[in-house]
C-alpha cells in the first residue's frame, strides 16, 4: 500500500512539473512555440514523459489552463472574500495582478486565448474558466454595491463580464507595446475612483 501511495505521489509531482513547464513555455515561447520538445527542455525531462501523463499536446494545454486558473482563482477568492471597501479591493487587485504577472499566469492564459481554435477543447475550457472569473467578479461587485444608492441600476453580471474582458485586454495591449506602466496607471485611477465610491454612505435598511 505504501509503495502504491509513493508511486501516486511521484506521478502527481511529475504531472505538476509538466504543467509548470508548459506554463513557462507559453510565457517564453508563445502558443505556437509551446511544443513537446520546448516544454521538456524547460522542465528537464524527456518529451515522451508528457505522453505518459497526457493524451496529446491539446490535452496538456487544457490541463495547464485549468491548473493555473484554479490556483489563481483560489488565491483571489481567499484575498477578496468579504471585502466591502472599494479602496481595499483595488489594493488587493493591484497586488494580485502583480502576482499574476510574476508567475506567468496572465501571459500564459492570454497566449491560449490568442492561439485556441474555435470549437477546440482549449476554446471550450477557456469559456469555462472565463465564466469562473466572471462569477468571482460578480461576488466582489455584489458585496461592494450592497446598500449603495442606485445599486439596483447596476447590472452586476454585465459589469463583471466587462471587468474580465478589460483585464485580459489590458494584458494584450501591454504585451503588444511593452508598456508595463499601463497597469499601474489604471490601478492608480481605480484607486482614486474607489476613494470617492467609499465615501458614498450605504442606505440603512428599514426596520
Amino acid at each position: 500500500m505504501s509503495e502504491t501511495r509513493g508511486a501516486d505521489s511521484r506521478s502527481a509531482e511529475t504531472r505538476t512539473r509538466i504543467l509548470d513547464a508548459t506554463l513557462a513555455s507559453l510565457v517564453r515561447n508563445g502558443y505556437g512555440g509551446t511544443t513537446a520538445r520546448a516544454i521538456a527542455q524547460l522542465g528537464g525531462f524527456a518529451p515522451g514523459v508528457i505522453y505518459y501523463h497526457f493524451a496529446d499536446l491539446d490535452d496538456l494545454l487544457v490541463a495547464t489552463l485549468a491548473h493555473t486558473c484554479e490556483a489563481r482563482a483560489r488565491r483571489y477568492r481567499t484575498e477578496l472574500s468579504g471585502i466591502d471597501r472599494a479602496g481595499r479591493a483595488v489594493e488587493l487587485l493591484r497586488e494580485l495582478y502583480r502576482e499574476d504577472t510574476e508567475v506567468g499566469h496572465i501571459a500564459a492564459v492570454q497566449e491560449i486565448y490568442a492561439g485556441a481554435r474555435p470549437g477546440s477543447r482549449a476554446a471550450d475550457r477557456l469559456m469555462t474558466e472565463t465564466r469562473r472569473w466572471e462569477e468571482l467578479a460578480e461576488e466582489v461587485l455584489t458585496t461592494l454595491l450592497r446598500g449603495k444608492p442606485l445599486a439596483s441600476l447596476v447590472r452586476v453580471q454585465v459589469v463583471a463580464s466587462a471587468a474580465v474582458a478589460f483585464y485580459l485586454g489590458m494584458e494584450t495591449l501591454t504585451h503588444l507595446d511593452g508598456d508595463r506602466s499601463r497597469p499601474a496607471q489604471l490601478f492608480d485611477q481605480a484607486a482614486r475612483l474607489a476613494a470617492v465610491f467609499d465615501r458614498i454612505p450605504r442606505l440603512r435598511r428599514r426596520g
